[in-house]
């Protein structure tokens, strides 16, 4: 590759990293916080392109193939099927104070997932929650409410699930449901770890949120 043609890879490959952090089409590939890391090697890409002054082997023509996956495909963010095939995922705590003032009060999946199961739903009980993300079903037709994290990218997604106890829209759904905490659960057959209820009052359909990780 002459070193108009490694120039030019570079400049698009730096282009491309630059316009999904404009966009914020990062958020599909990695954490929130990641952002100024990104963007800066980006910067750094469209730099080291117009100051490159060397010739590079042949298989530096592979650098278009995440160019052409950044600038022409749009991925969906993992859903029902990484959720059917990952164990849920729970997050222990010390201590869970009491939440916020006011019902319904919005608490992440996470959140409700690990104070249902780790503190036997002490925290939850007399309130109404709102909770958002979406629809999957269990290794048992169980309706399911389900919100992946991230540890750092998508590649290291898990599944925050919990069973809605009401019914729900068809697998990949977003929405936001409206409900209280209920008393049990149900094992997942992925990992054993235990998947709670939540007592459904209501359930609305709303768009993919910009941040579709917790």
């Amino acid at each position: 590759m002459n070193r108009t043609a490694s120039s030019a890879v570079l400049l698009l490959l730096g282009a491309a990293v630059v316009k999904v952090c404009v966009t914020g089409q990062y958020l599909r590939y990695v954490k929130a916080g990641l952002w100024p890391f990104l963007a800066l090697s980006g910067v750094l890409l469209l730099v080291l392109a117009l100051t490159n002054r060397h010739r590079q082997p042949k298989v530096a023509w592979l650098l278009t193939l995440p160019v052409l996956a950044l600038l022409v495909v749009a991925p969906q963010p993992l859903g029902s099927y990484a959720a059917g095939n990952s164990g849920t995922a729970l997050v222990r705590s010390d201590e869970y104070p009491p939440l916020p003032d006011g019902d319904p009060v919005k608490v992440t999946v996470l959140d409700y997932a690990s104070r249902a199961v780790f503190d036997e739903g002490r925290s939850l009980r007399g309130r109404k929650v709102v909770l958002t993300g979406f629809t999957a079903r269990g290794p048992n037709g169980e309706n399911l409410l389900v919100r992946m994290i991230l540890t750092c990218c998508a590649a290291d997604g898990r599944p925050v699930k919990v069973v809605l106890d009401g019914p729900a829209p068809a697998p990949d759904t977003w929405v936001e449901v409206v409900g209280t905490y209920r008393e049990g659960s149900v094992v997942d057959g992925v990992n054993a770890e235990r998947i709670p209820f939540l007592e459904v009052e209501s359930v609305k359909t709303v768009p993919e949120p910009q941040r579709p990780y917790e």
